[in-house]
């Protein structure tokens, strides 16, 4: 008991102290509001962007509420469809003062969203493909942003890397589409319907065109024959392209190179061999045995043409290739150099060589271009002009490899029917770009190849159109026969080299100079990165490699001038398929566009070697007179 009297004293003592301190805050926070509900209503309405953003939107549902321990008033204006605040001020009730206030971007729409930031994160997150793909990835960060289309953009970010998009319906909260790892910045890797080509990727156009290209030549009788296998790898590419549509890249990708390769062996196979096949000799090469007659196969032919220009007219699409063409060529009539001159949506337009911009001229001058991302109908014709001139040309290349007469006419139809019925020389066309012009300028070169020094001048046009042609310059050169022939050779040179020279002007027209030339075309597409090939894909792991392949092939293509020493027409077309193949095997870019690149010269070989026949395998196609097989009439 006799520390019982401290104890109390110090209690009353706190007890004092604690209620001279807080008994005039307490009173303080007990006093009414100086400011009425509707005064600080009306000063909060009338502050800064608040007046503009109430008109805006006057379905906004104002809400007022006071903080007597902080003595301030809080105005909101709530969307009525998530009760998210899109306007909050803060009005000081002492002296009426705004000392806060912030406006939502929602307040900017023209229709209030219906969920929130969160809600649209929550739903991206929720969807299993996200789900997957963000699995196992650390540190991800996340936005959503709504668009003036009423879909937020949900974003997940790994540092400065956006992984994954995801557009969500505002209004529904459906996922629209979801977007990951190459998709967010390459749109072609998203699997949009009809993209490249409209309606040729319909499987009712695609298929009975694979049909219609190996009607002719498959025969059931025998039905294991190389050049059956040769046709279906040739069709081969539908797999991955397939995969390709559906936005599924990973696996798409991969499923391209096994007919690559298939092609770079074979190719090669038939080419490098040293001992040449009976009936290689100029004119004395054949179609292989056909299964309708060339009337019919011309029928067939004028009906496969008639179709592409139809569906190119009416329901195809160019892409950003065709595009900068046209920018290009009007670039050029207006003395301005298309390099560092293309427009704002299509920035890179300017990566390939002068000639391409150079042959879209005469076009865009007969169909102007309108100054935008239209139809672009000078696109339109000049796909369709030089799709026919490829025709011609295969044509003429069996024409002149059969020697003219029934056989050099026969095979000359069946290479153009080739083509025209090929799904991807349609799919080329249908998106309306630069690939087949370069392929057309391979098949005319060929076709001249005997007759300097048109053959070296057609290549060095296509060089100038896409570089990548020069690969065939050192085989090409050796043409027939490796040692000797020098003025052949030293003519073949010169020719290629002036028609390299010939549009180099173009590059200086207006401010245009060399080295914006390079930056812009061979610097950016040696250095671009691309998810549409392995090497692309993995990089870190395949990047020695690709290099190791990128030599390989430059070697082969160097010693293709070597090996074989003597070549043959057919030996000629072989190699040059192959070294065309095992450039875009070795690319970091790879697309179904590119393979009419090396189809004209792989075709002429396979069609070529499926005539020849060794002595005693063959009796009528030795003698060279049964070319097609028209069952139960007579062969002529």
């Amino acid at each position: 008991m006799r520390f019982a009297k401290p104890y109390l004293l110090f209690i009353l003592l706190l007890a004092v102290t604690h209620a001279a301190w807080t008994g005039p805050a307490a009173a303080q926070v007990d006093r009414d509001p100086r400011l009425g509900e509707e005064q600080a209503k009306e000063i909060a309405a009338s502050h800064d962007s608040v007046p503009v953003v109430t008109s805006t939107h006057p379905e906004l549902q104002l809400h007022a509420a006071f903080s007597s321990r902080r003595r301030v008033w809080t105005i909101s204006w709530n969307n009525p469809n998530n009760g998210q605040a899109i306007i909050e001020v803060e009005v000081d009730d002492d002296d009426g003062a705004v000392i806060y206030s912030h406006i939502d971007t929602a307040a900017y729409y023209d229709m209030l969203p219906v969920l929130t930031e969160t809600e649209a994160v929550s739903i991206a997150a929720a969807d299993e493909r996200v789900a997957s793909w963000l699995e196992g990835k650390e540190d991800v960060g996340n936005s959503a942003k709504l668009g003036d289309d009423s879909v937020w953009t949900v974003s997940f970010t790994v540092g400065d890397d956006t992984i994954a998009e995801v557009l969500v319906d505002d209004a529904t909260g459906n996922v629209n589409e979801v977007r990951t790892g190459p998709q967010v910045a390459w749109s072609m890797a998203r699997g949009y319907k009809g993209a490249f080509g409209r309606i040729i990727n319909e499987p009712y156009v695609w298929l009975p065109l694979c049909f219609m290209f190996l009607l002719p030549f498959v025969r059931l009788r025998r039905p294991l024959r190389l050049f059956h296998l040769d046709l279906l790898v040739l069709l081969s590419f539908t797999v991955s392209h397939y995969y390709f549509n559906q936005g599924e890249i990973f696996r798409s990708v991969p499923l391209a190179y096994p007919p690559l390769v298939y092609l770079f062996l074979r190719l090669s196979w038939m080419g490098l061999r040293r001992r040449p096949r009976r009936g290689e000799a100029a004119g004395e090469m054949k179609a292989p045995r056909l299964n309708f007659s060339p009337r019919l196969m011309v029928v067939g032919l004028a009906a496969l043409l008639v179709f592409r220009i139809v569906i190119n007219i009416a329901d195809s699409n160019v892409v950003d290739v065709g595009y900068s063409g046209v920018i290009g060529a009007q670039r050029i009539q207006e003395r301005v150099s298309p390099y560092g001159n293309m427009t704002d949506d299509n920035n890179n337009g300017d990566t390939y060589g002068p000639l391409n911009y150079l042959l879209y001229v005469p076009f865009e001058a007969a169909l102007p271009w309108s100054g935008d991302w239209d139809d672009l109908p000078a696109a339109h014709a000049v796909a369709i002009f030089f799709d026919l001139a490829a025709v011609a040309g295969m044509f003429f290349a069996g024409r002149r490899l059969g020697g003219g007469g029934r056989r050099g006419n026969t095979l000359g139809i069946a290479l153009a029917y080739s083509w025209a019925a090929f799904p991807y020389t349609t799919f080329v066309l249908n998106s309306n770009v630069n690939d087949t012009m370069v392929a057309a300028f391979i098949i005319w070169g060929y076709v001249f190849l005997r007759s300097l020094p048109l053959g070296a001048v057609f290549l060095g046009f296509a060089t100038q159109i896409k570089f990548f042609p020069a690969i065939l310059a050192p085989l090409w050169a050796s043409f027939p026969r490796a040692c000797g022939g020098w003025p052949r050779r030293l003519l073949f040179i010169i020719a290629f080299l002036a028609a390299l020279a010939a549009p180099l002007p173009i590059i200086f027209l207006g401010d245009g100079s060399l080295s914006v030339f390079w930056e812009r075309s061979l610097q950016w597409q040696i250095g671009r990165e691309s998810p549409f090939s392995i090497w692309g894909q993995y990089p870190d792991t395949l990047g020695m490699a690709q290099h190791i392949a990128q030599g390989i092939l430059v070697a082969l293509a160097v010693g293709a001038y070597l090996w074989p020493p003597r070549k043959t027409m057919y030996q000629l077309a072989a190699v040059s398929g192959a070294l065309l193949v095992g450039f875009q095997l070795v690319q970091t870019h790879w697309f179904y566009l590119y393979i009419p690149w090396f189809f004209p010269m792989a075709m002429i070989a396979f069609i070529i070697r499926a005539g020849l026949s060794p002595a005693g395998t063959d009796p009528e196609m030795e003698k060279g007179t049964t070319i097609y097989a028209d069952y139960g009439r007579p062969a002529i």
